[in-house]
């Protein structure tokens, strides 16, 4: 069943553009502390730093399309959360406020004093929180498509799984197959609005979806979420790093409303809002995202900074 899910989505959803034969994302380890962090990592001197993290349930491989660009005016890592991608993690991890002292520690380990910190996804809540609780640590930041106040606005699947323990204990239990395998579809087809993934990427993204320990991490994360979000949402008018916020319209999953929101908590942030993308809208934007994101850091953050 599932051998043939990856073969119907390798032929009716991947790009038709071909792969080049060096693989920039081939998965590379590190150790930081008790994990083994999978990350690519790309040094121009004398540039703005960048660090990149990823979505559910896709990998560092989201980038890929972004990267070459991104490259030509900046040093940056893209790494996998752990719990995410091909990071391995404990469900006891698995928290927005747990994950960002982790992303200081990963600051740490590459000697990155100050950087622009990009959180897509489930990497938004965790972007927000290294915001509150490290602030002198980041030139600014650039959340998207991801949850930062409670009760977020979601669709009811996500909805339901966030507020019940018992649908999170089904999901993780008798009905996991089939949770599985939505989220492998919204990973290679339903969070697009018009692009697609590699190969390389859909194959990971299968991978990731259908590993049993990342999907229980996943879950034990969404649960989290009363809480971490809870917590964040009070500080959010207190956050004085500058704020990059993008959102695809069409996303389905994560409405733009939450987009909003933040746009009228943060206090120094820029909203875009991509019209014709979807969840993923990073990659679903393309050039016009990558633009937005290289003309904030190079030199917007610094105007929107009201102190």
């Amino acid at each position: 069943m599932t051998h043939s899910l990856l073969k119907k989505a390798l032929s009716e959803y991947a790009s038709n553009v071909a792969e080049s034969k060096v693989d920039l994302f081939s998965p590379n380890y590190v150790k930081v502390g008790k994990f083994d962090i999978r990350y690519v990592l790309y040094e121009k001197k004398n540039a703005p730093t960048l660090v990149l993290l990823n979505g559910l349930p896709q990998s560092i491989r989201m980038w890929e399309s972004a990267w070459e660009s991104l490259c030509q005016n900046f040093n940056i890592l893209a790494f996998d959360v752990p719990g995410f991608g091909l990071s391995k993690a404990e469900e006891a991890d698995m928290s927005p406020r747990q994950l960002s002292q982790l992303v200081i520690q990963v600051f740490d380990h590459f000697g990155i004093a100050k950087a622009h910190l990009v959180g897509p996804d489930v990497g938004a809540p965790i972007t927000l929180a290294t915001a509150i609780n490290h602030p002198n640590r980041l030139e600014s930041i650039n959340i998207f498509d991801g949850p930062g106040s409670y009760p977020p606005k979601l669709s009811p699947i996500l909805n339901a799984v966030i507020k019940s323990g018992l649908v999170r204990w089904i999901a993780k239990g008798i009905n996991k197959k089939p949770v599985m395998k939505t989220n492998f579809i919204t990973a290679v087809k339903d969070g697009y609005h018009s692009y697609r993934p590699t190969k390389r990427a859909i194959q990971e993204y299968y991978d990731i979806a259908f590993n049993e320990q990342s999907h229980r991490c996943a879950i034990s994360f969404f649960g989290s979420y009363q809480k971490d979000l809870t917590w964040i949402q009070e500080r959010l008018s207190s956050i004085k790093v500058p704020a990059l916020i993008t959102w695809g319209k069409l996303d389905p999953f994560v409405y733009v409303s939450n987009a909003e929101f933040l746009s009228e908590q943060l206090p120094n942030n820029k909203l875009k809002v991509f019209e014709h993308a979807s969840h993923f809208s990073s990659e679903d934007a393309g050039e016009e995202y990558t633009q937005a994101l290289t003309n904030w850091c190079l030199n917007e953050y610094k105007q929107t900074f009201r102190g």
